[in-house]
């Protein structure tokens, strides 16, 4: 038996996965590319959260460096590089923030890289977006919207690509 599927139908039903809460997005600021950018949840109450961004791309002709970030309901975002050292985890706060090179990229993988937030004052519930802001070099700062995952780990990009759900996509590294 052949099933014949309407391109109309394959279109919408990607569509309406990656409208949904859940899909990974892009923010565009400048000539900047933000792919993804995610908060981890937090209950209202807690210490601080951390979140992380799979790749900033740069389309420009001069570099660009991240220094840090706000997100509502949390205190301010401090760069972190986090360091592994015989299976012990430690980080470190990146005070010149990171090179965003003209015309290329770096990834932020969440082993790598977070911005950490102070105290939660408001709940970050999962599959929801909250408002926050990245603070560039020459930008300044930014309006920028922030999933809010439940795991340690943003979407594999190619996962993404290739149409798959937003949730689909997570796997621990």
């Amino acid at each position: 038996m052949k099933i014949s599927v309407s391109p109309i139908i394959v279109s919408f039903a990607l569509a309406a996965a990656l409208s949904s809460p859940g899909a990974a997005h892009q923010v565009t600021v400048g000539k900047l590319k933000i792919g993804h950018p995610w908060v981890h949840e937090a209950v209202e109450g807690a210490p601080g959260t951390y979140a992380a961004i799979i790749e900033i791309h740069n389309d420009g002709d001069e570099p660009e460096r991240l220094l840090s970030g706000t997100i509502e309901g949390a205190g301010a975002g401090v760069l972190y590089k986090i360091i592994e050292k015989n299976g012990h985890f430690t980080s470190q706060p990146v005070p010149e923030g990171l090179v965003i090179p003209a015309h290329g990229s770096i990834e932020l993988a969440p082993t790598d890289y977070q911005l950490k937030f102070g105290k939660v004052t408001k709940a970050l519930e999962a599959d929801s977006e909250v408002m926050g802001t990245l603070v560039f070099e020459k930008l300044g700062s930014k309006p920028v919207e922030f999933m809010v995952e439940q795991d340690d780990t943003a979407p594999k990009e190619d996962a993404i690509a290739a149409g798959d759900e937003h949730k689909a996509s997570h796997a621990h590294q």
